[in-house]
């Protein structure tokens, strides 16, 4: 039986070094580079860490600092900088964490599938399918360096799963009617969709 072959990673091995000198200089500095820095270096800083990484640092910057940033690494590097946008916009929102898991009508306790992906309880098939699109190239094995790979593979297959059980009309009517106890603040409010402020940055 042939053995599947699993694609070789790119390592970038400078995604410590280029993070740790924004760390030193402080947030001041880093503000400055968000802002202000040149195209040329905004690329190399992009392309050269890892997404989970960079956006560990991002996470500590101003909301508008971050959001001046990406909108000109849109213009310069937008494929390289599309999973970085995506998992810093799906990190703030679960920094307003929602149950990931709740007591299903059942008894058993189930995975908040709406919750873990981000969409409404009502949210479309076009919701589902770019929601999960966003999330997996973000929680990709490239997008994390190898001492936090293992993080990142557990997080892509909840994402796998979450979309399994969401991706038919259907298959979120029956996921409803299991946490149907639960209030509506257990799960995403259709006005707070991550995904659709990435995919409407990125344009």
């Amino acid at each position: 039986m042939a053995r599947k072959k699993t694609a070789k990673i790119a390592e970038k091995p400078d995604s410590s070094n280029l993070l740790a000198a924004f760390e030193e200089k402080g947030p001041a500095e880093l503000d400055s580079f968000l802002l202000e820095g040149a195209n040329d270096r905004i690329k190399e800083v992009v392309l050269g860490c890892y997404c989970s990484e960079l956006v560990s640092l991002l996470l500590d910057a101003k909301k508008a600092s971050v959001r001046a940033f990406f909108l000109r690494a849109i213009s310069t590097c937008k494929r390289a900088v599309t999973p970085v946008v995506s998992l810093y916009s799906y990190r703030v929102y679960l920094s307003n964490p929602l149950p990931l898991s709740l007591k299903g009508s059942d008894g058993e306790i189930h995975t908040n599938y709406f919750a873990l992906l981000g969409v409404n309880l009502n949210a479309t098939d076009d919701e589902v399918t770019e929601a999960y699109k966003l999330l997996t190239k973000a929680h990709s094995p490239a997008a994390f360096s190898p001492r936090h790979r293992l993080r990142g593979e557990e997080r892509l297959e909840e994402i796998k799963m979450s979309h399994k059980m969401l991706k038919t009309p259907e298959a979120r009517q029956e996921a409803r009617a299991i946490l149907s106890s639960h209030p509506d603040y257990c799960f995403p409010r259709r006005d707070s969709h991550w995904a659709e402020t990435a995919a409407a940055m990125l344009g």
